[in-house]
């Protein structure tokens, strides 16, 4: 009989594009709740930023690191973590899985990039909780400390556990073509979408146009993606650390699933052509 043709990669770009548009713009979606919540007067939401005008006055320097910026990071590090207890406690379909590994990558990369970016370069969201918060040097002096820490901390952790997810999906971790067939559908589509897709917004952004980003910052911002290419690399050319015995085994499905790419290229499309350039209020 007649083997049938591998075309698993079309399905990887279907839920790495699920995962880009469940994790971007929802990062975006916290900065909007956070600003509702505190009664900020909303002026834009956009994939790249979230323009609102809260009443500063009175606020305690926490409610001035949630409101300004710090919320959105954080909730996205707690999303990551709950669905890595997912991914690691519960069976379920390939598919599936392999969509809640890049989802779960895609919001540990966004929260933990951030922690690194505002730590080391005062920079994105971080750097705007440090301008609102100017007259607590103290504060700022710690908080950069603490991000710096957790950020290089966990970018290194996550090359690692990127890895260890990927053997959910490889039974012999010595076949070196099998390692590098899941590590490039798992891991380094993820990358190679993730960060084009990333600047493309960056450049429709509203934030750009009015001179408060551009392309340099948002290069920087999109770093946040290189975990996967070193999830790559681990499971692939290096075969870092493989596990004794993963808990389940899958095997990634070979068999199209052209209804979620149509439905995920229709999502990424409103990404970038309605939230990239913003929803005014």
């Amino acid at each position: 009989m007649e083997e049938k043709k591998d075309l698993s990669v079309i399905n990887c770009i279907a839920t790495s594009l699920l995962a880009i548009f469940l994790s971007v713009p929802v990062h975006e979606l916290f900065h909007l709740l956070t600003h509702i919540f505190y009664g900020s007067q909303l002026v834009c939401f956009s994939a790249g930023a979230v323009e609102g005008y809260p009443d500063f006055e009175g606020m305690s320097v926490f409610n001035r690191v949630m409101v300004s910026g710090g919320s959105a990071s954080i909730l996205n590090v707690i999303v990551g973590f709950i669905l890595l207890f997912i991914v690691l406690k519960v069976n379920m379909g390939s598919l599936m899985r392999v969509f809640m590994v890049q989802l779960t990558g895609a919001h540990l990369c966004i929260g933990i990039g951030y922690f690194l970016i505002g730590g080391f370069f005062g920079a994105g969201d971080w750097g705007n909780v440090f301008y609102r918060i100017a007259d607590a040097p103290g504060v700022i002096t710690a908080l950069r400390i603490v991000l710096s820490v957790l950020g290089s901390a966990g970018i290194v952790w996550l090359f690692f556990m990127l890895n260890y997810l990927s053997y959910y999906f490889i039974e012999d971790s010595t076949n070196k073509k099998v390692r590098l067939y899941v590590a490039f559908r798992l891991h380094l589509l993820m990358l190679l979408i993730g960060y084009p897709v990333g600047i493309l917004v960056t450049l429709i952004s509203p934030a750009t146009k009015s001179g408060e980003l551009n392309l340099g910052l948002g290069m920087l911002y999109n770093m946040m993606w290189i975990p996967f290419f070193w999830g790559f690399m681990f499971t692939g050319p290096m075969r870092t650390l493989p596990p004794k015995k993963s808990l389940f085994l899958y095997n990634i499905t070979k068999k199209p699933n052209y209804i979620l790419l149509a439905v995920s290229i229709v999502l990424i499309l409103v990404d970038i052509f309605v939230f990239g350039p913003g929803i005014y209020f």
